[in-house]
């Protein structure tokens, strides 16, 4: 039997690297696809923010903040992929969330067994939410092709900058916060300059 989440675990919403890779896999899905699918791919990309604060608010249960982040997160699940539809996304994109489901499930899994923190269960959880990329080009009008190259481009790259990151902190305890904000910055920038190469890419090979 798996053991339950353990109370007061840390919030996955103020964990900046999280956000970071979660906004440029949605931009990278909706880029891929512009001029085709722009919005109904952002709506269906900001699905997954929706899914993302839901998963944040069972994390924070039972503080008292977790029914506010619990309404806010089902909004946006709930309302973006319908206002996706209306602007007549392609309905396979909520397949998706079914792929996502694997990874997701594999870091709830690791962070339960090793720590919330631990480089393993938080590659899982990046895997997670780069699904959001091919979800959103899919919603888009982009082909299968374009999605498996945003998956294939993104997926490896986050996970080695993720691990790599992780594996650095947990060997030196002594990073002082303006190293932590620095190195911040510098990881994502690292993400949004990897994210436009492949977006780049996608329009140059596959659109």
């Amino acid at each position: 039997m798996m053991p339950s989440l353990p109370r007061n675990m840390p919030d996955p919403a103020r964990a900046h690297g999280a956000w970071v890779y979660l906004i440029v896999s949605v931009l990278a899905g909706a880029l891929s696809v512009a001029g085709q699918g722009f919005m109904p791919a952002l709506f269906a990309g900001v699905g997954y923010v929706g899914i993302f604060l839901l998963a944040s608010a069972v994390a924070l249960w039972p503080r008292p903040r977790w029914r506010r982040r619990f309404a806010s997160g089902m909004l946006l699940a709930a309302g973006a992929p319908v206002l996706a539809i209306l602007l007549d996304a392609n309905p396979t994109f909520f397949a998706y969330a079914l792929i996502a489901a694997f990874p997701a499930g594999a870091a709830v899994w690791f962070s339960v067994r090793q720590g919330f923190q631990s480089p393993v269960a938080l590659c899982f959880a990046v895997a997670a939410l780069v699904v959001a990329a091919p979800s959103a080009a899919c919603a888009g009008g982009g082909s299968p092709q374009v999605g498996w190259m945003l998956a294939l481009l993104l997926t490896p790259f986050f996970i080695w900058r993720t691990w790599s990151i992780r594996s650095a902190l947990t060997k030196n305890k002594s990073w002082s916060r303006a190293q932590l904000r620095k190195q911040g910055m510098r990881e994502a920038g690292i993400a949004v300059v990897w994210t436009a190469v492949c977006v780049a890419l996608i329009h140059i090979v596959a659109v």
